[in-house]
């Protein structure tokens, strides 16, 4: 988890459990859990581009 052996061994076990659990998570979000498989979304599926869209997401 990046933690020294100090910080480890002055650490609550509950804290390390919810700890590990928060990395094993921000991992499977990063690089995916492998428990499915990952596919694109259809481009169907995807909203269309309209200038008022494109506006609203990239204009500041």
């Amino acid at each position: 988890m990046g933690w020294t052996e100090e910080q480890a061994m002055r650490t609550d076990v509950n804290a390390i459990v919810v700890a590990h659990e928060g990395r094993k998570a921000m991992l499977a979000a990063i690089f995916g859990s492998g428990d499915e498989e990952d596919t694109p979304p259809e481009p169907e599926k995807l909203p269309e581009m309209t200038p008022a869209l494109f506006r609203a997401m990239f204009a500041r």
